[in-house]
């Protein structure tokens, strides 16, 4: 029923005011978030308006007010619902600030049995900066039987990648598990040559403020397609060649003052993950099948981050546990070729300021014929580089476009294997490129 001084309209319902009342009017309208508050003294005999919480609230429609009451309420039902919305995208991170600034993240440490003084550095450096970290200790990939490699490991993995890479994968689809399963909310992991940069703690909590409700990882160190704002047209080249792209989630690639979208990221040797993340990894990459970066951060579903300014780096001095090391032929074999066409310089823009440490990234290993023994001659990213420019260069001294079309059909075999591997295959790339290859 209408209260004293108010009847009901017929056409709408709602309750209008009579030409007799004598008493003040007021218009309880609804404000998402705001708290009730009592009538404000009227200035007028026709009332003022009062803000009332959710519960108390009647709905636009319900009020029945036109432009002909002179009150000047122009807020419509669209209006109302925005302000709706924006508040609730807003919530998640009003309340990771808040349990933010109350507790520290653990830090877990993937760390293989045998490398003891990796484990003793780590430990330094989080004494620079009072941390503590768990050793987590990692899979070592040519310690798996054959039995073990059929069960937890793909088709591909199995003959296409090397045990490192496969122990890797296995070593970080532990720690999702443990995550998924034990919790807690959120995990720091860092890989055994990681660095960190000077106040690590407070920019963690800074980024944690920021971090939208839903997100799932939040990288705190990278390499590859990084740009902050928009990626060059010759880095996407690496996109280009392992796929596993990330959209942008507006015009830039920014989502508050210290976290943005990356194009398409690479390393794990520093990420925030949450529990829920986790779950979505375990669920996405059940098994390992090629590097793990290259798998996990390209699933499109997975609500991915990353800080604008990183709070870690890795050593890119020594050798990885990933790929063979030494290797002296390698480092040096055509490396003219590489720094003569730029491909030096787009490595330095992904964040990696060694070329040597670039140079002997595994792309996939090809298995020994009749050995017995698991033996794979181990394809690396420098003279496979190295080969696709000379292939190019062909076209010079022969005079001829026919070297060219054989530069992408060799470029086309090996986006179809990496991406075939990664799990990130797709028509468009292999079409361009034989299409190129025919012409």
């Amino acid at each position: 029923q209408p209260p004293p001084g108010l009847v009901s309209n017929p056409a709408s319902g709602a309750a209008l005011p009579t030409a007799t009342s004598a008493t003040p009017i007021h218009i309880r309208c609804w404000q998402p978030g705001a708290c009730a508050h009592r009538p404000k003294a009227s200035p007028s005999s026709h009332g003022a308006a009062t803000w009332l919480s959710p519960p108390e609230a009647p709905s636009i429609r319900q009020l029945g007010v036109s432009g002909t009451l002179g009150l000047g309420l122009s807020l419509s039902a669209r209006s109302v619902w925005r302000r709706c919305r924006t508040r609730r995208r807003h919530l998640g991170a009003a309340l990771a600030k808040a349990v933010g600034t109350t507790s520290q993240p653990p830090i877990l440490v993937v760390n293989l049995d045998r490398s003891v003084e990796r484990w003793e550095l780590c430990q330094s450096e989080f004494a620079k900066q009072g941390l503590e970290a768990e050793r987590f200790s990692a899979t070592y990939g040519k310690a798996m039987s054959p039995d073990e490699l059929k069960e937890k490991a793909t088709f591909g993995a199995r003959y296409l990648c090397t045990p490192g890479m496969i122990g890797c994968f296995m070593s970080h689809l532990r720690i999702w598990h443990r995550v998924a399963e034990q919790g807690p909310a959120a995990v720091v992991v860092f890989e055994d040559d990681v660095l960190l940069y000077p106040g690590f703690s407070d920019r963690l909590q800074t980024l944690m403020a920021e971090l939208p409700s839903d997100w799932d990882v939040c990288l705190l160190g990278a390499v590859g397609c990084i740009a902050t704002d928009r990626e060059a047209f010759h880095m996407k080249l690496f996109g280009f060649l392992t796929g596993g792209r990330r959209r942008s989630p507006g015009s830039t690639r920014s989502v508050s003052e210290h976290l943005y979208v990356p194009y398409r990221p690479a390393g794990t040797h520093a990420y925030l993950i949450s529990q829920k993340g986790a779950q979505a990894l375990v669920r996405l990459c059940p098994k390992p099948r090629y590097h793990v970066d290259l798998t996990a951060w390209s699933q499109p579903s997975l609500k991915l981050f990353a800080a604008k300014e990183f709070l870690a780096t890795q050593r890119f001095g020594g050798t990885s546990t990933v790929s063979k090391g030494r290797a002296p032929v390698t480092k040096r074999f055509l490396r003219w070729t590489v720094d003569m066409v730029g491909i030096t310089r787009m490595v330095e823009m992904g964040g990696i300021p060694n070329l040597k440490w670039a140079w002997t990234v595994a792309c996939f290993a090809l298995p020994v014929p009749f050995s017995t023994t698991r033996r794979r001659v181990i394809v690396e990213l420098g003279p496979v580089a190295s080969v696709f420019v000379l292939i190019t260069l062909a076209c010079l001294p022969l005079k001829s476009l026919k070297p060219l079309g054989a530069a992408f059909l060799y470029l086309a075999s090996l986006v179809a294997v990496i991406r075939w591997l990664a799990g990130t295959q797709h028509v468009a790339p292999l079409s361009v490129l034989l299409a190129l290859a025919c012409i």
